[in-house]
């Protein structure tokens, strides 16, 4: 899943939000040099991802791309989900869309000294690229931008040009998928809290 939907579900459970972007950007299982709340978040991020990459209709999902671009489907779906979420927003959440974009920007950015790298998340920037997953603009963006980190951009950028054909079924199939993982989140914050 990508930055909105782990949001969502770290919201929804009361994990740390800068820990379920983190989960992103750290490496490796020692994670003692976080806070409990940030690591246990990236511990929730990585479960997440692995609930997702097996869960049933994740799997029927890349099954529906041709053999080639199958390759990069589970990245794609992965972004396709934040446009799905954003584009139905009020479904999922009672929260208005630009005040939980917001609000997470904030919480990343107070977090910001825990991200490594040069480009450190700051609040204006980060508002915009979790609202811009509401738009096929930010879709086709961040498919670009993913594609130019990779060392053969071209087949990715092949995989993602039909993604909105993708986007039907994907919309229909994530409340299930969501419901599935907010239950696996809730779980998994029971346990960290019973430590």
């Amino acid at each position: 899943m990508n930055y909105l939907v782990h949001l969502l579900i770290a919201d929804r459970v009361g994990a740390d939000l800068a820990g379920a972007v983190l989960g992103d950007f750290v490496r490796g299982s020692d994670l003692a040099r976080f806070p409990q709340p940030i690591a246990d978040s990236i511990r929730l991020h990585r479960r997440i991802d692995a609930l997702t990459d097996h869960h049933p209709l994740r799997l029927a999902a890349v099954g529906r791309f041709i053999a080639g671009p199958r390759r990069y489907a589970p990245v794609i779906l992965d972004v396709l989900s934040d446009h799905a979420l954003a584009i139905e927003w009020a479904r999922y959440s009672a929260d208005d869309f630009t005040h939980f974009c917001e609000r997470c920007a904030i919480a990343v950015a107070d977090a910001s000294d825990w991200f490594e790298g040069p480009r450190k998340p700051d609040r204006p920037g980060f508002t915009a690229l979790l609202q811009s997953y509401a738009e096929p603009a930010g879709i086709d963006l961040a498919l670009r931008r993913i594609a130019h980190r990779l060392k053969r951009a071209q087949p990715m950028r092949d995989a993602s040009a039909g993604w909105r054909a993708h986007l039907p079924a994907l919309s229909a199939e994530l409340p299930e998928l969501l419901g599935d993982l907010i239950a696996a989140a809730s779980r998994f914050q029971t346990q960290a809290a019973g430590r």
